[in-house]
């Protein structure tokens, strides 16, 4: 039975237990405040970082001790009233009302709909753990990040049968700048290319996947060459057989709960599309309320580091706990290794933003919405009659109305509209977000409903 707890009002409350949201608990909490951080996860450090956390910030929060309490396996479902979160955590209920907030909620996967993307056996950096030994796998996509999963799927024992970059080839680095070597899974290429190079696994840039066919697993896949804007060119396609594919796109910005904060966002393509708007200090335009990491545009785990111990610090002189000199020289050091980072991850991003030429890809029978259903058919009716934003393409065709809320779909809703419509990207808004913007029991929401 669920139980429904009085609401508790820490000083502050950090809301993702990935890279940012330990570093910015951490140093909220060596400044003297006493932080809640909640992640929805049994296992900190995020989906992708929580090897490499275990070993640099996990031991940071146990040496903080009692003034980092964490909320492990704990939903964060809604914001209310702009800082009151709505948390389910096991058999309770509760509302959580801080006197900062730092949002911490990183990324989710990017989805770029091609013929079969949705048949199982293909697969994304998050599900790799499902391909068995000796399958053969190809590796596809557009992110600094197609080397190291390629050289993961290697390590666990399957073969990648080829790298397919939609990037020219020569363009993509094979080291990233030195300070990202500090995190085992975000970090210098060359490791992962030696893998690559001793395997003999071939890199071919400005090429896709162009469909993949199978009944009930993957058989072949067809590839095809992309030219500048990343559109398909017509004659270059080519069979090859595979048991699976990984797909490897940049991941989206998740801003739903910043969204529901009532902060404002920007869109900027090389750091992932919308994000929240931060100042130096990574404070959003709502006083009080912080976003770091990849919420706050993407950057990988040495950023999201830097980030959240940016946004504790800032967090605890807001308090008043931390006096203004005494955060500036704080903030100082980690504001000065960010800047060349963010140089380096603009360029990165620039060279991996999609780029409009893939929603060639889709045909009318290609599964756009796979929580509805919507296929690419049904998306250009509702173009073809005049849809020209998210929330109207929702209405008509049912797409973004699923349990993702749009997250898997919208991006390339978005970009389907910009192209049609002649207009950039950065004119489509984001899709609206109401709680909860993740599935929750019945019962839940109705405790909040009895407050």
């Amino acid at each position: 039975m669920l139980t429904l707890l009085m609401t508790i009002s820490p000083q502050v409350a950090v809301v993702g237990g990935g890279p940012a949201g330990l570093a910015a608990a951490i140093e909220a909490a060596r400044a003297g405040a006493t932080v809640h951080l909640y992640d929805e996860r049994p296992v900190l450090g995020g989906p992708t970082y929580a090897h490499a956390a275990q070993s640099t910030l996990i031991p940071e929060i146990h040496a903080a001790g009692t003034r980092i309490v964490l909320h492990q396996g704990a939903t964060v479902w809604g914001i209310f009233e702009q800082r009151t979160l709505a948390v389910w955590e096991k058999d309770r209920a509760e509302k959580v009302r801080p006197e900062v907030l730092i949002l911490a909620s990183g990324s989710h996967r990017r989805v770029v709909p091609v013929p079969g993307w949705t048949l199982p056996g293909v697969v994304d950096p998050e599900t790799i753990r499902t391909l068995a030994p000796g399958q053969r796998v190809l590796v596809a996509g557009a992110w600094h990040q197609l080397p190291v999963v390629a050289s993961r799927i290697l390590r666990a024992g399957a073969r990648v049968v080829g790298i397919l970059d939609a990037c020219p080839a020569g363009r993509m680095p094979r080291a990233l700048p030195a300070p990202w070597s500090r995190w085992a899974l975000s970090g210098d290429a060359s490791a992962d290319w030696h893998t690559l190079r001793a395997a003999r696994v071939p890199l071919t840039g400005s090429r896709a996947v162009a469909r993949v066919i199978g009944d009930e697993k993957v058989r072949e896949v067809v590839t095809v060459a992309l030219d500048g804007d990343w559109c398909p060119v017509r004659g270059s396609e080519e069979p090859l057989a595979v048991g699976a594919v990984c797909l490897v796109w940049d991941p989206v910005p998740s801003i739903q709960l910043s969204q529901l904060c009532g902060v404002a966002h920007e869109y900027v393509a090389e750091r992932g599309g919308w994000i929240a708007a931060v100042s130096a200090d990574m404070e959003t335009s709502v006083r009080g309320v912080f976003c770091a990491g990849d919420g706050a545009g993407l950057g990988g785990a040495a950023m999201a580091v830097l980030e959240g111990r940016i946004a504790g610090i800032a967090a605890a002189s807001r308090l008043g706990v931390l006096p203004p000199g005494e955060a500036r020289s704080r903030l100082r050091p980690h504001q000065s290794e960010l800047a060349p980072l963010r140089k380096s991850r603009d360029v990165l991003g620039r060279l991996h933003a999609i780029k409009p030429g893939l929603a060639e890809l889709i045909t009318p029978d290609t599964v756009v919405c796979p929580c509805e259903g919507v296929t690419g058919a049904r998306v250009d009716q509702a173009l073809d009659e005049g849809v020209g934003e998210l929330g109207q393409m929702k209405r008509m065709t049912r797409a973004g109305m699923g349990e993702c809320q749009g997250r898997l779909c919208a991006p390339a809703l978005a970009q389907l509209i910009a192209r049609r419509r002649g207009v950039a990207p950065s004119t489509i808004a984001p899709p609206s977000i109401r709680p909860p913007v993740t599935p929750v029991p019945i019962d839940v929401l109705v405790t909040l409903a009895d407050q």
